[in-house]
């Protein structure tokens, strides 16, 4: 069995758990945008990172545009957002983001992200802030105005663990 990790990533917490997933499988990590596409019919299981930007996922159209060459592959989609722990929001990203045969598909899994205020264009920093303000949550409210982290390693447990479910314990090539 032949598996790989491909993420796209905007500010580093989706590539740190790419690397993280990697490691734990001794796999490669594969540049989304260095004609991925014509390599995905050589691997029997993708694992595919993306973040949610303002609702969407960085690999919507990616996904979109692979569909048919995705759904013959065993697909493991971590989506690093905000939103990691709201069932609703994690349902509204699915149906917005992924072709309703592949969100059948494919095992998703929702990871914690992190901003960092100081990392963030000026565009994204406003946009923040003004999503803050609409807060009801007071405490919700400060976070997003001051940012936080909430990447951890043990974060991709579960996925790690999925992965080798999948692969019956043989060794990932």
């Amino acid at each position: 069995m032949k598996a790989a990790v491909i993420y796209k990533g905007k500010y580093g917490s989706t590539a740190q758990y790419a690397k993280w997933i990697a490691e734990a499988l001794y796999l490669s990590v594969l540049d989304i945008d260095k004609e991925v596409a014509d390599h995905l019919g050589e691997y029997d299981l993708l694992i595919i990172g993306s973040p949610v930007y303002f609702g969407n996922l960085l690999l919507k159209h990616w996904l979109s545009k692979n569909k048919n060459l995705l759904l013959k592959r065993s697909i493991k989609l971590f989506v690093v957002c905000g939103s990691a722990g709201n069932q609703q929001a994690q349902d509204n990203i699915i149906r917005q983001n992924l072709h309703v045969d592949l969100a059948k598909s494919c095992e998703v899994h929702f990871l914690p992200g992190r901003v960092d205020m100081s990392k963030l264009s000026w565009f994204d920093r406003l946009m923040i802030k003004a999503a803050a303000l609409m807060q009801k949550d007071r405490q919700k409210r400060y976070m997003m105005m001051r940012g936080y982290d909430a990447v951890k390693r043990e974060h991709v447990n579960p996925l790690i663990k999925s992965a080798l479910h999948y692969a019956n314990t043989e060794k990932i090539v």
